[in-house]
């Protein structure tokens, strides 16, 4: 089963997130394939920029795979799950070629952490961000370091102790995302920031993100170790089980989330 579509425009590689269910879940399958494609499409001298949307009508991502989610019931497992989340963060931070991402419906969780990642966010009006982990017994450091990082402290407490969802307006104002526009036209301008990012000679482009993008590299593997303790204490507690039985006996398009 396919998780990612992958398709160029005009030297634009779109990637797709592909999940048979609209919430697009993200687990390890779904992170190595998407790992793979962006890491291919930075190789690709034709490739010029990177869009990636969760297509047409379909959430950004939901957050993660609660199927896999469900079954972090011992502490390699956790750290292997930390593991490969942090690294899929780092695949977009690491790629030298200008991405953004076309964030419609739900970015949640994982979904909502990994669209932070990219050089240039772009948000339908019906859109929203959401990091609802505390509530839900899930342990959200990996989201207090990249919205701390991102945003700063009071954000970061804001939103993750809150547990509400952030508004188009909002994230804004607060610097989460770059453009709002309307969903029909959300892809249509991916594609023309992309052209005009990816016109930027290529080697002042690459030096300058790598160095914008430090900070943001080494919080997340300065808390790869911490986010580890703190998730195996919290799967451990078993405070989510009941969230996580409810959402899989749900409907396939009402939102998830998990880090």
């Amino acid at each position: 089963m396919k998780s990612i579509d992958i398709d160029s425009v005009d030297g634009v590689r779109i990637i797709t997130l592909a999940h048979e269910k609209p919430t697009n879940p993200v687990g390890k399958k779904t992170a190595e394939a998407f790992m793979k494609a962006i890491r291919e499409a930075d190789a690709d001298d034709s490739v010029k920029a990177i869009v990636v949307t969760g297509g047409r009508d379909r959430c950004f991502s939901a957050g993660g795979d609660f199927n896999e989610a469900r079954m972090l019931s011992s502490d390699d497992v956790v750290n292997e799950t930390i593991d490969w989340c942090t690294d899929l963060y780092l695949s977009v931070l690491d790629t030298s070629k200008p991405t953004i991402a076309a964030i419609d419906r739900h970015a949640v969780g994982l979904g909502f952490q990994l669209a932070m990642m990219f050089d240039w966010k772009m948000m339908s009006t019906r859109a929203d961000l959401f990091m609802p982990e505390l509530e839900h017994g899930i342990g959200a450091s990996v989201g207090a370091t990249i919205i701390g990082t991102a945003c700063s402290y009071d954000v970061a407490r804001n939103v993750v102790m809150s547990c509400q969802t952030i508004s188009p307006d909002s994230a804004l104002r607060l610097g989460m995302v770059d453009e709002i526009c309307e969903p029909e036209f959300l892809l249509e301008r991916a594609l023309m920031r992309a052209n005009r990012l990816g016109r930027y000679p290529k080697i002042a482009f690459s030096a300058t993100k790598k160095v914008l993008t430090n900070p943001m590299r080494a919080a997340l593997e300065n808390t790869r170790e911490q986010s580890k303790a703190v998730h195996r204490q919290a799967f451990g507690a078993k405070a989510m089980t009941k969230h996580f039985d409810n959402i899989l006996g749900t409907r396939s398009d009402e939102v998830v989330s998990a880090t």
